[in-house]
């Protein structure tokens, strides 16, 4: 995705190029940003089909980002604007200009994310899983989650680039997956499954099955209990199963 990003700050550029590495780097796909420091300097080099979005700020030297909007119209009529703003007065004045949404400075990770799910139609990035370590909201995608471990009140999400630990119960864990089609006791195909008292696993980085365990891609082992051994059989034939058939289709 090319997204042109327009501010005459900056270091809100910077800021604002962070979080979208951030984003495209939880759903895995590529981007590209084009930084403009005003709305002259935009337009000089703007043509249809170069970019898929524009998040333009409202407040700049020269002419404004409304203004910068309302000739980028005659220019595309149908290129995704947002605005950034400091007062929610010039975003409702931004719906003069067809504008798709607007975010209020500073900018909040949750609302940009949100915008961009929208703006992505992506269905990996609506089941981002949000959780708190510290207080600090973590973004979790799914498919970088190896297993997880529950250690009474806290959880460790082990996962492609290091482990998380929020503040969580496995079971209100396994309901956000749930809520998201990922997991579910009565269909044994789905890719996370509840292997042992305290673990979950996720069938995307098992390299085999062993008796008592399974043997993860990264050499790390996650235990199975007895009574579950004959399911787990089951659900990661199941699993394999399935993705060779989507493989193939």
């Amino acid at each position: 995705m090319n997204l042109a990003l327009v501010d005459d700050l900056d270091y809100d550029l910077n800021d604002l190029q962070k979080l979208f590495s951030e984003y495209f780097s939880l759903i895995h796909e590529k981007s590209n940003y084009y930084l403009y420091l005003s709305g002259e300097e935009f337009l000089a080099d703007f043509c249809p089909g170069k970019f898929d979005a524009v998040f333009l700020d409202t407040l700049m030297d020269g002419i404004n980002g409304i203004e910068t909007a309302r000739r980028l119209r005659s220019l595309d009529s149908s290129i995704p604007v947002i605005f950034i703003t400091i007062e929610e007065s010039f975003a409702l004045e931004g719906y003069t200009v067809q504008a798709m949404d607007y975010i209020l400075k500073p900018v909040s990770k949750d609302r940009l994310f949100s915008i961009m799910n929208r703006l992505t139609g992506q269905k990996k990035c609506r089941h981002i899983i949000e959780v708190k370590e510290n207080r600090i909201t973590r973004y979790v995608n799914p498919d970088d989650i190896l297993y997880v471990r529950s250690t009474g009140h806290f959880l460790e999400i082990q996962t492609a680039s290091g482990v998380i630990k929020p503040y969580m119960t496995l079971e209100y864990f396994l309901s956000l997956l749930q809520q998201i089609g990922e997991y579910d006791e009565s269909l044994p195909g789905l890719r996370f499954q509840n292997c042992c008292r305290g673990y979950v696993v996720s069938l995307d980085h098992v390299r085999s099955l062993k008796v008592s365990d399974f043997l993860m891609h990264d050499g790390s082992s996650v235990p199975i209990s007895r009574p579950k051994y004959k399911a787990m059989k089951t659900a990661y034939a199941n699993y394999l199963f399935s993705k060779t058939r989507n493989m193939i289709d």
